[in-house]
């Protein structure tokens, strides 16, 4: 038992290189962006409790990182913002809830892009072809074993060094997919990332600060 678990400590003592050099060059790419729009689909499904309904949504995410800023536009529910306050609109309730801004809080595609920038064990699993483009597989483990994900998996295009997709592996047996469509960066106003009550008459306004 302990011969096992010198070898794994050894194992992981071990840099993969190339996987190291392709999420730092992705990392970079990211950061090199001001704006960000993305359309993604994402799959949520427990695979410990297969009585768990399986849940698929699409939609748009607007992104200023170094701001924190975010718009995320899930059909019937729109989460705003301005890496100050939090607004979530409920589109058929005629209803926006304000809260504070928590990172730890963070809507799961915003918490995505975070999480794919923390310090992580890497590993290259495999370089393949999808949708006609070649992407490179990479495996990411958490160093502290405190965290809600135990694995996060990365497809990295090789000519935009963009994630195309990324899978997290929760403790709780909980899995999720996200497919990233298309990357714009054009400017966004800082205005689409606050809600704005006037262009919502009737709506209720629920304040949790």
């Amino acid at each position: 038992m302990r011969y096992a678990s010198l070898c794994l400590a050894l194992l992981w003592a071990q840099v993969d290189p190339k996987a190291d050099n392709l999420i730092r060059n992705s990392r970079k790419r990211l950061k090199s962006m001001e704006y960000m729009t993305v359309q993604f689909s994402y799959v949520m499904e427990n695979r410990a409790d297969t009585t768990q309904k399986r849940i698929v949504r699409s939609g748009t995410f607007r992104y200023r990182p170094k701001q924190n800023k975010f718009v995320v536009d899930i059909g019937d529910i729109a989460i705003l913002s301005d890496g100050k306050t939090v607004w979530q609109f409920l589109k058929k309730e005629k209803e926006v809830n304000i809260s504070k801004y928590d990172p730890k809080e963070g809507f799961s595609i915003e918490r995505l892009f975070r999480i794919y920038e923390e310090d992580m064990k890497v590993r290259l699993d495999k370089t393949e072809t999808y949708k006609g483009r070649t992407v490179h597989k990479i495996s990411l483990f958490p160093i502290s074993d405190v965290t809600d994900y135990f694995r996060v998996e990365v497809w990295i295009d090789s000519q935009t060094e963009l994630p195309q997709r990324m899978r997290i592996s929760n403790r709780d047996g909980t899995v999720v997919e996200y497919e990233l469509k298309s990357y714009d960066t054009q400017a966004i106003p800082d205005s689409a990332f606050v809600f704005d009550t006037s262009k919502h008459p009737g709506v209720k306004v629920i304040d949790l600060r």
